[in-house]
């Protein structure tokens, strides 16, 4: 249950082209040179040679880099899978976390290139906020409704924000900033410790 119409495209901002079958390559294009280079130095050049298409083609799919890249980054499917309800808000957290674990891991190259572009590109950071960013934040809305359901947490707004970047923030600062591997201990201190403290405040 991953949702991907949440809120409208990045896509949706620029005209349908002619060329939707090559967009695989282009994605993947995209994709492989953001760790590599950078966004910077990543031009629609370089995609088109990678992706073995040309110019035209990618500029007939989108209107400049920040939508081409916001929309490879859509379909990357970043998203964490929403957990089969395990019975438990604690369960449904450790399940959730080692999903997103996985993705950090797997992808902080990825990550960190597109983090540090954002900073520095407003029109991709309004995209990736507006069009990609939204979607990871669904299956966490998931998991507290269940809780709320069950009775096990009060239906609270204001701490259903706090949380939501909590988890992130913690996953990031442990492999960037303390360099140190995201073991089952670690995500379960994480859940007993911070999680559940917060959402049953």
């Amino acid at each position: 249950m991953i949702q991907k119409a949440s809120a409208c495209t990045a896509s949706a901002e620029r005209p349908a082209g002619l060329h939707a079958d090559r967009d695989p390559q282009i994605y993947a294009a995209v994709l492989e040179l953001l760790p590599q280079i950078g966004y910077e130095r990543m031009t629609i050049d370089a995609v088109a040679t990678r992706a073995r298409v040309s110019k035209a083609t990618i500029y007939r799919r989108w209107p400049g880099k920040p939508q081409m890249v916001a929309d490879a980054l859509r379909h990357q499917k970043f998203e964490v899978p929403v957990p089969v309800d395990t019975g438990s808000l604690r369960g449904d957290l450790l399940a959730m976390l080692r999903s997103a674990a996985r993705i950090c891991i797997n992808d902080l190259a990825l990550v960190l290139a597109v983090v540090f572009a954002m900073q520095s590109n407003p029109e991709l950071a309004r995209l990736m906020r507006d069009h990609v960013l939204p979607a990871a934040r669904m299956p966490s809305d998931v998991i507290i409704d269940r809780a709320v359901s069950r009775g096990e947490i009060a239906p609270d707004d204001s701490v259903r924000e706090l949380f939501h970047g909590l988890a992130p923030a913690l996953l990031s600062s442990r492999l960037v900033t303390e360099g140190r591997q995201i073991d089952d201990e670690y995500l379960q201190r994480v859940v007993d410790h911070v999680l559940l403290p917060v959402l049953r405040h």
